[in-house]
């Protein structure tokens, strides 16, 4: 986003394990090359697989794909559509500090650029 510093990826469609990892890494390429420690993922118009939230989460799973713990990460989904997996997803992930889920794309920028 410009002036902001915040690398956003706007996923529409079908996602699984592989399209994540792919665009993640792209993503924090784009972000070192920037000197940019922020990433706004936009799933709103995201058709989410069975388990996608525990690969956002997974502090593994981020570091693998080269995300810093010191990274600031927000998701943003459609609550109404994910209603019965959004408050997991909100719980989930207690290793990463800088990682939140947001029903709303304004919201998640409020919060990136807070810091």
């Amino acid at each position: 986003l410009e002036g902001k510093k915040i690398v956003q990826v706007k996923v529409k469609g079908r996602v699984n394990f592989q399209i994540v990892q792919q665009y993640s890494i792209e993503a924090v390429k784009l972000a070192r090359e920037n000197n940019c420690t922020k990433f706004l993922f936009n799933h709103s118009k995201t058709l989410l697989e069975d388990g996608i939230y525990k690969i956002h989460t997974d502090g593994d799973a981020l570091e693998k794909f080269g995300f810093k713990t010191t990274d600031k990460i927000a998701i943003v989904i459609s609550r109404e559509r994910d209603a019965l997996r959004f408050s997991e997803a909100t719980d989930a992930n207690v290793k990463w500090s800088n990682f939140k889920y947001f029903d709303s794309v304004k919201e998640a920028v409020g919060w990136l650029a807070a810091s």
